[in-house]
This record gives C-alpha cells, sequence and structure tokens, in this order.
C-alpha cells in the first residue's frame, strides 16, 4: 500500500509505479492550473488597463473641451509669441526720455537682463489675479510679430486700450509650464496709467 504524505506531497511507501502515476497526473493538473491562472490574471490585468486608458482618454476629452476659468489667459499650444490685439492706433506712443521700445527690448534682451527698464506702450491684453499678479500685454508700434508684443507681470490694474508707462525688470527664457513660455518678460512693474 502507498501512502501519500497530504501536506508534504512526499512519497511515505516507495513504490514507484504508484508514486510515478500520481504524481504525473497530479503534476500535468498543477501546471495546466498555473498556466490558466497566469493567463486569468494577464487577460484581467489587461481589461483593467483598457479600463484605466478609456477613463483617461474620457477625461482628458472632457478637459479639452472644457472652457478655461474667466480671466484666464488662453494656453498657446502651437509656439505663437504674441496674442491677437485688438486694432488700437499706436502712432502717439512715444519712447521715454531713458526708456526703450518694445523691439529695443527683444533687440537688447540679453545685454538687459535682469536689468530694470521703462518703456511706454498699449495694454493690448490683460489677465487680473493669476499667480498672483496681474499680467499685461504691450505694444508700442514697434517690432514685428512675434517680437512686437511684451508681457508684464504687475501688481497694478489696467484695461485694454490704456497707455501705460512700464518700469520692471527684464528676464530671459521663462517657462512657467503648462505651455506658457516667454522669451522676455518684464517682471514686478510699476504701472502708471497716462
Amino acid at each position: 500500500m502507498n501512502v501519500i504524505g497530504e501536506e508534504s506531497g512526499k512519497v511515505i511507501d516507495d513504490c514507484p509505479s504508484v508514486r510515478q502515476n500520481y504524481f504525473s497526473e497530479g503534476e500535468t493538473v498543477r501546471k495546466t492550473f498555473y498556466k490558466a491562472g497566469r493567463l486569468l490574471l494577464a487577460v484581467g490585468i489587461l481589461a483593467l488597463s483598457a479600463l484605466a486608458l478609456d477613463h483617461y482618454a474620457a477625461a482628458i476629452a472632457r478637459a479639452a473641451s472644457a472652457p478655461l476659468p474667466e480671466g484666464h489667459p488662453t494656453i498657446d499650444t502651437h509656439g505663437s509669441a504674441a496674442p491677437a490685439a485688438p486694432k488700437l492706433d499706436f502712432s502717439k506712443i512715444v519712447k521715454p526720455k531713458g526708456g526703450k521700445t518694445v523691439q529695443e527690448v527683444y533687440q537688447e534682451k540679453v545685454k538687459l537682463n535682469g536689468k530694470r527698464v521703462t518703456l511706454r506702450g498699449k495694454v493690448v491684453k490683460y489677465n487680473e489675479a493669476i499667480m498672483g499678479k496681474n499680467w499685461l500685454h504691450l505694444r508700442d508700434g514697434t517690432g514685428k510679430d512675434p517680437t512686437n508684443d511684451l508681457t508684464v507681470t504687475t501688481q497694478a490694474k489696467a484695461k485694454v486700450g490704456d497707455t501705460v508707462l512700464v518700469e520692471g525688470t527684464v528676464a530671459l527664457d521663462k517657462d512657467l509650464g503648462a505651455g506658457y513660455k516667454y522669451a522676455v518678460i518684464i517682471e514686478d512693474a510699476k504701472v502708471k496709467i497716462e
């Protein structure tokens, strides 16, 4: 009589024919269940992954079609530097004494980096209270797209169409994330509406 240990799987009595039959059939069943289990696990993981990707894609589609909050600047995903400006008359904009034009700030940006500059222009876009600052886009009629528009951060308020005198610090290559990149920006500016 052959006795096989229940927990250890060891043959207690040595009878080769019974042991061979038990282990060869048991091993086949065990391997089959093992392979089936792995297959079911893989199928389950794939199904969950597909569901997660579908959910993620739906969330991205919803986010892409949702409007931005009021006052939020548009997100430029195409790399153009200047926003579309309203039709404004820049003919009466005069360069301030000892100051710069928008075009000159771009042309001399390396030399001006980290320095305070003064310039005059019209506000062509205004966004309030974003990241604790108000954001102006300033043009004075100089330069060609995309070097005809300077972004200015300030605590002062203004509105589109205002002629302003700005004094702030030039900074280069600012990347704020989410598509907001500025080759040149005027930061922490004092703004006087004229």
